[in-house]
């Protein structure tokens, strides 16, 4: 195998000048300041310590972007998948206790074990050439995703940002009610430095530039403030010690049997939802600059990015739009902006872990309210309200689904959901009857006898269609004709069911002396007609190649024909 499809980035490194270096470096220099923060906020979401969600944000990254397909796709920790593997900390037990339950350091191996395997998964899913498969998960399962993921994670940081005391609990609607019960419990001092957060992160990033790190630089301000007023001692929580030291080494759990049963499911739903984001995010990123893109070369890049962040204590993560989308308005050259944003993080993070350390985390939760608030798109989630009422109600499903079941079986809700929408609209035909006035119909001739039904069939020709092109075809043919004519060079495919199903048409209609002359078009679906025996048993005077020839060859035969009742005399071929 050549040597550049095992190690992509070599490619990259051929002909690699000082002006992409420089290039490379500002923008990395730039996004990992606004990436730490993120990192730890999303860490916060799944539900681990804030270190973790760092450390994924080093050689995770590094590893997918120098494996990577699109040279703009940064990989690292994101909402969607942390809200995952919070769900599944949440409802997955081992030895008759939630992982939620169990002690940070038993609890972290488990999630190093889902990361390990999740990154097997995606890596199985590139070697088998799946990486197109994530098209078929329709635009209205990913909003309904993005908008549902957006209350979840908004609903798990009210707590936080309010103060409020007690355990949290699991699921959006006890967030909100807990919220409710306890609205007069407030902490102020939390309050505040969350809206302090938010308003400082919105004033810097549009009166500055969105390239100024604000979230940092809030950050950092309310750290200030809470070491001024002595918050911790009003009530408010704070990060705590994050260690300053390179990634230790991690080992996920012992293997067996029973823990495989219970982790593949919530790996296989972080590796599905990881893949579509990926995929998505990449292709998007390689359209942007007219780049070449492998869907199967960029599962193998996450999965390997992901089993990196299993074995170096990291947490899963994917391809991120908030990471991927400066490195292009930065000037970055190639996927070397991303592994140099893994390598400075190491040197980031012993420069700002005595921050980190004092850090409210009311300031992170306000971040992680404006981060749900931003990944609400009204615009797409009105496209999708407004196009069908089957996108409509795939909208609707997936998001009631988002919010009331664990998230790793909502995932997989709406993939089925997209599976179905794409089956059904597959497996249903267009068949209908031309208008005399129809612009197909223009080069009719003039002496054209009437009784000719012209039907137009189009899509595509399965076994999953048959029964739905029978009931249209049985409906048809019930309608008075002297001679129907089939025109299917819009069928760009067409199985043997599909050409039983034709046969079974032409042999009920000349049980009836009504003659049938096919339009086709398609080399290949000429060349399966060809070898079931349809055209031979059809013989060259009902075939023709396109609509005006079949026209000609059905005025020709109607005025051969002729009828005594409802008794029709068909000429010979």
């Amino acid at each position: 195998m050549h040597a550049r499809k095992i190690l992509p980035f070599l490619s990259t490194l051929h002909g690699y000048s000082l002006g992409d270096l420089r290039a490379d470096f500002t923008a990395a220099f730039t996004v990992t300041p606004m990436a730490i923060p993120q990192a730890m906020a999303y860490a916060l979401i799944a539900g681990v310590h804030p270190q973790y969600g760092i450390y994924a944000c080093m050689l995770p990254v590094i590893v997918a972007a120098l494996w990577g397909s699109a040279r703009y796709l940064a990989a690292g920790p994101t909402n969607a998948i942390s809200m995952v593997l919070f769900s599944t900390m949440a409802t997955v037990s081992v030895g008759g206790a939630l992982l939620s339950s169990l002690p940070e350091e038993a609890r972290m191996t488990y999630v190093f074990g889902l990361a390990l395997l999740c990154g097997l998964i995606q890596v199985g899913m590139g070697l088998a050439r799946l990486g197109d498969l994530a098209n078929f998960i329709s635009h209205s399962v990913m909003v309904a995703f993005a908008t549902g993921m957006a209350f979840l994670i908004a609903g798990s940081q009210i707590k936080a940002a309010l103060g409020l005391p007690g355990a949290q609990p699991a699921g959006f609607f006890p967030q909100i009610w807990l919220a409710m019960r306890q609205l007069d419990q407030t902490n102020c001092w939390s309050l505040l430095l969350a809206l302090q957060t938010i308003f400082l992160i919105l004033v810097f990033s549009r009166c500055i530039s969105r390239r100024f790190p604000s979230t940092l630089v809030a950050l950092a301000i309310a750290t200030l403030t809470a070491m001024t007023l002595d918050a911790q001692s009003k009530g408010v929580t704070l990060v705590g010690a994050i260690p300053s030291i390179v990634p230790p080494l991690s080992l996920p759990p012992a293997l067996s049997l029973g823990l495989f049963k219970d982790l593949f499911m919530p790996a296989l739903a972080i590796a599905l939802l990881g893949a579509v984001q990926s995929l998505a995010i990449g292709k998007q990123m390689a359209a942007i600059k007219g780049d070449s893109f492998s869907g199967s070369q960029e599962l193998i890049a996450q999965g390997l990015g992901n089993i990196t962040a299993g074995l170096t204590s990291g947490i899963p993560g994917c391809g991120s739009f908030t990471r991927s989308a400066p490195m292009v308005t930065l000037g970055a050259h190639t996927r070397m902006g991303s592994v140099f944003s893994g390598l400075l993080a190491l040197p980031m993070l012993f420069v700002l872990a005595p921050m980190i350390s004092r850090l409210p985390m009311p300031a992170l939760a306000g971040v992680l309210l404006l981060i749900a608030a931003q990944s609400i798109d009204p615009r797409a989630i009105r496209l999708c309200l407004v196009a069908t009422r089957v996108d409509r109600a795939v909208l609707l499903l997936t998001f009631a689904a988002t919010l009331i079941l664990d998230l790793e079986r909502a995932i997989f809700v709406g993939v089925l959901l997209s599976l179905v929408l794409f089956i059904y609209k597959t497996a249903h035909p267009r068949v209908r009857r031309l208008r005399p006035d129809d612009p197909l119909l223009r080069n009719a001739p003039p002496d054209m006898p009437p009784g000719v039904a012209v039907y137009v069939i189009e899509g595509t020709l399965f076994f999953g269609a048959i029964h739905e092109l029978e009931r249209q075809l049985e409906e048809v043919d019930r309608e008075p004709a002297r001679l129907v004519l089939l025109h299917l060079t819009r069928v760009f495919w067409l199985d043997a069911s599909g050409a039983h199903a034709l046969e079974q048409f032409v042999e009920r209609c000349y049980a009836r002396s009504l003659p049938v002359i096919l339009v086709v078009g398609g080399r290949n679906v000429r060349d399966i007609l060809r070898r079931t025996g349809i055209l031979d048993h059809l013989s060259s005077g009902f075939v023709a190649d396109s609509m005006d020839q079949g026209l000609q060859l059905a005025s020709g035969l109607l005025q051969r024909i002729t009828c005594r009742g409802d008794v029709c005399d068909l000429p010979p071929a």
